[in-house]
């Protein structure tokens, strides 16, 4: 009798499966969760390479890291987590506690334009546009990031892109460096072929009303997350044929999702986070599901019927807990100045924590994100390993000799 290892059927060999992509979402501090799921790919895919990376809002962050990282990604995945555990609340952003005086629309009126001026948003990205020029060792504003420039020379990328919303035309906008883009045209969205600086990820980053806009040349730029109907679009114009999307919004039971946050009027923290929410999370959910569809019926035509039409590979990852509840055991390690504005916001009076989890940018809470990033990319590493090309585990049957 001899023994015979029978491999997963279908597996196409990597070079004929075309690019891998990594999207990843936004999500404030919960983009720590990324964090965690590139640690565990790393310490499980050491090869692991990512030719065409995409990021929007926080996970623009993210993205251009991993970009402009030269070396393995385990070595990358360690570097990124470094940086993610040293950052508290005042490495991010600082409070603008003027923009809470209820007078101040009154004042705009009556005091000239160099006294009302500011601040634009709940809170002062100052403090994040320094910590990314350090980071990205980018200290000069609307210089290219060298790193990413290097590693497309060296064939390691083949693109990078981050979303941002033109305030000025209301125009979402792709900007891509590397390969030629596909058209990425139409009335409310363009492609601009760039080279991706420090603004350009704080323009995706930039939250309406809680991050002031971004100037990039003539026009003033807010998170990619507004408008993006189809976040997973932008990898797959830049040709990837697999994409990896990595998402921070914990998808709720039915019953879960039917239990009310609170009683009585909203306060202004609970629509701040449902309206997050909708932006960062429930977009990436609608955009997988239309993939799904579609892959399913591009796999019912003939090819000659397909018009050049094809299939893409997807696999998300996405937390196997709510990272929002998981804020409300940490907010006691929040600074004192942001514990007064978040409950000046009703913080206290909603079961509801997307708000806070999404400033929350300290150590306590976002170790515990990659932590839990780590497990997720470890209780699911058998599909991984289909996903990703690497045998899985082989079956042993016997046969007749």
């Amino acid at each position: 009798m001899a023994i015979e290892l029978v491999l997963p059927a279908g597996e196409a060999p990597e070079e004929t499966r075309g690019d891998l992509a990594v999207m990843l979402t936004g999500g404030g501090a919960r983009a720590a969760y990324q964090v965690g799921l590139v640690k565990g790919l790393a310490r499980h895919f050491p090869q692991l390479r990512f030719p065409i990376i995409t990021g929007v809002s926080a996970g623009a962050i993210n993205a251009i890291f991993l970009a402009a990282q030269e070396g393995p990604l385990r070595e990358t995945a360690d570097l990124l987590a470094d940086v993610w555990l040293s950052l508290e609340c005042r490495h991010v952003f600082r409070p603008n506690y003027a923009a809470l005086l209820p007078f101040r629309s009154a004042m705009k009126a009556i005091l000239p334009a160099k006294m009302t001026g500011r601040p634009h948003g709940l809170l002062n990205a100052g403090p994040l546009a320094e910590t990314l020029r350090r980071v990205y060792h980018c200290p000069q504003r609307n210089r290219p990031i060298e790193g990413i420039r290097r590693n497309l020379a060296r064939g390691d990328l083949k693109a990078v892109s981050l979303m941002g919303l033109d305030y000025t035309t209301g125009q979402s906008v792709r900007w891509a460096q590397g390969r030629s883009v596909d058209v990425f045209e139409g009335p409310n969205r363009r492609s601009v072929q760039t080279e991706i600086t420090v603004e350009h990820v704080l323009a995706s980053s930039a939250v309406p009303f809680v991050f002031p806009a971004v100037k990039i040349e003539n026009s003033w730029y807010g998170d990619g997350g507004i408008r993006l109907a189809t976040p997973l679009s932008s990898a797959v114009h830049l040709g990837a044929r697999r994409i990896l999307a990595m998402s921070t919004g914990y998808q709720r039971t039915p019953d879960e999702a039917s239990k009310p946050d609170l009683r009585g009027y909203p306060p202004a923290a609970q629509v701040m986070g449902q309206l997050l929410n909708a932006i960062f999370l429930d977009v990436i959910d609608e955009d997988v599901l239309r993939m799904e569809r579609l892959n399913e019926m591009i796999g019912k035509l003939d090819p000659s019927q397909r018009n050049g039409f094809k299939e893409i590979e997807l696999f998300v990852l996405r937390p196997s807990v709510d990272l929002g509840n998981i804020a409300r055991d940490h907010e006691k390690h929040l600074p004192r100045n942001m514990k007064l504005l978040t409950r000046a916001l009703g913080s206290r009076e909603t079961e509801s924590n997307d708000f806070i989890s999404m400033l929350m940018f300290e150590p306590h809470y976002t170790s515990r994100l990659m932590e839990i990033g780590e497990s997720d990319v470890a209780s699911r590493i058998d599909e991984l390993r289909v996903f990703l090309g690497e045998p899985a585990s082989p079956a042993i049957r016997a046969v007749p000799s």
